[in-house]
């Protein structure tokens, strides 16, 4: 009988290689490892709408979630991101400052928020839902606007992700937005109403908007996607496991805290079945409940053979408090936030590390303000500002389609952050700008100002003092 044989390449040697990466292995440690390969939008529309719902309902309901968005939204926007307008033409600049302020308070269609409060209610939508859109309203002259221009803010639910269409013209739908041959975003088709409060008729139709008139406020993540997802994506499954754990232990605690303990007794006979098992008392069938009023200080007794054990209904465990703070970090995390601003406990931290914490905090918020809330809201929203401005005639600009990057030359201005050391802070700026590590110019503006402004204000306000002193016949000496 011949033996079977293995026959291999010529020059071919058969190993057996170990991964390169434990990350790769599919050993013991990665069983249940699901990993699937997707791209960057079918990984996320199949889910988007899931997520955006359970993202929201968190929102609503767990304190924590509510907390750790609402200091993100409070900590990118503040009281607003301001304009400081810096084209050639110093007239111009000043003209249309001037403009700016009274059209942020007109600047929503229904009036219950101007420009800033808009701003942080998009950035809460993006946060929450994952994205969101704000639509550019061009306005008649009939409406009175100096400025005819509104915003109208849109939730991402108008927007359908399940659209996915190649269009006769060589454009391609994916996921409710339509783009070129060369990949450029050309428009956004949507509801005319909410997908949730409109009726069927308005289901039907899908109206398409010009990327010219729409700006979808996301992040992408990833390269090629077109939604965006919640912030909170790691920490929702956490925060809802941890959120009912909550309310069972304080329901436990609850459902406790009337007992105080149990009576045993070492001996058993046919009368026990007549006494009351709360008090102890002989009771009858046609009696009532019996009654005790205990008074501070009471000494109870009882017969021999009997044994009370006291329920320990307060104690949760050994490590409960260190548990919670862990738990409390990962949902904090996963939102993108710090545990000491989610949940106000700053006791295991000092000025070194308080420091440390939040300037690292600082530079992730100063990231989404420039590449997300400046370049894809703010800007676009200074041009649209701008543009109707001049083609209303509400402010002069010759040549402005010849110098339209020159006009439209803008630097927008985050709120201040507030010193961590006033003294030493300051101290550091002023030393910055007089050994030329910084300018005046630079320093004033990132607190939101213009340095010439500031400098003639103070002039203003020295010439008023001196006048006053003058006419009270006071001199400076005195």
């Amino acid at each position: 009988m011949s033996k079977p044989r293995i026959r291999v390449q010529s020059g071919q040697v058969m190993t057996t290689r170990a991964q390169a990466y434990e990350g790769a292995t599919h050993g013991r440690r990665a069983t249940g490892w699901n990993a699937p390969a997707s791209g960057p939008n079918r990984a996320l529309n199949g889910s988007l709408s899931t997520l955006r719902n359970r993202a929201r309902q968190s929102f609503r309901n767990n304190a924590w979630i509510e907390r750790a968005i609402t200091r993100n939204v409070v900590n990118e926007v503040g009281t607003g991101i301001t304009p400081i307008f810096e084209s050639s033409q110093t007239d111009f600049n000043d003209s249309i400052a001037k403009l700016w302020l009274p059209w942020t308070g007109m600047s929503a269609p229904d009036g219950a928020l101007d420009f800033y409060g808009q701003l942080a209610q998009a950035v809460r939508c993006r946060r929450t839902s994952g994205e969101v859109f704000i639509r550019l309203r061009s306005r008649p002259a009939s409406f009175g606007m100096t400025v005819p221009v509104q915003l109208q803010i849109i939730e991402p639910d108008h927007v359908p992700e399940t659209l996915n269409q190649d269009l006769k013209n060589g454009n391609r739908i994916i996921a409710g937005k339509e783009f070129n041959k060369r990949g450029q975003f050309v428009a956004v088709w949507m509801y005319p109403e909410h997908p949730q409060d409109a009726g069927m008729m308005a289901l039907n139709r899908l109206i398409r908007i010009r990327a010219s008139q729409i700006i979808h406020h996301y992040s992408p993540l990833r390269p090629g996607q077109v939604r965006g997802e919640p912030d909170i994506v790691q920490s929702l499954l956490r925060a809802k496991t941890y959120d009912s754990y909550e309310d069972s232990e304080l329901v436990r605690k609850e459902t406790r805290a009337p007992f105080t303990g149990f009576l045993q007794k070492d001996y058993t006979n046919d009368q026990d079945w007549n006494f009351d098992p709360i008090t102890g008392e002989p009771v009858a069938d046609d009696d009532p409940l019996p009654e005790v009023n205990a008074q501070p200080g009471t000494i109870l007794t009882g017969a021999a053979g009997e044994k009370m054990n006291l329920f320990d209904g307060d104690n949760t465990g050994s490590g409960y408090s260190d548990f919670q703070r862990q738990q409390l970090l990962s949902i904090a995390g996963g939102a993108k936030s710090l545990y000491e601003l989610v949940t106000g406990d700053w006791s295991n931290i000092n000025d070194r590390t308080y420091r440390a914490m939040i300037t690292e905090y600082r530079r992730e918020i100063e990231t989404a303000q420039d590449h997300l809330t400046i370049h894809q809201i703010c800007e676009r929203v200074g041009f649209w500002f701008t543009d109707a401005a001049v083609l209303s005639g509400a402010i002069r600009a010759p040549g402005y389609a010849d110098k339209y990057d020159d006009y439209n030359r803008r630097d927008w201005r985050t709120q201040r952050w507030p010193h961590i050391h006033p003294t030493q802070d300051v101290a550091a700026t002023v030393k910055e700008i007089e050994n030329d590590l910084e300018s005046l110019d630079a320093a004033v503006a990132k607190r939101g100002y213009r340095a010439v402004d500031v400098q003639q204000a103070n002039v203003t306000a020295k010439k008023r003092k001196a006048d006053m002193l003058k006419t009270a016949g006071v001199t400076e000496e005195e």
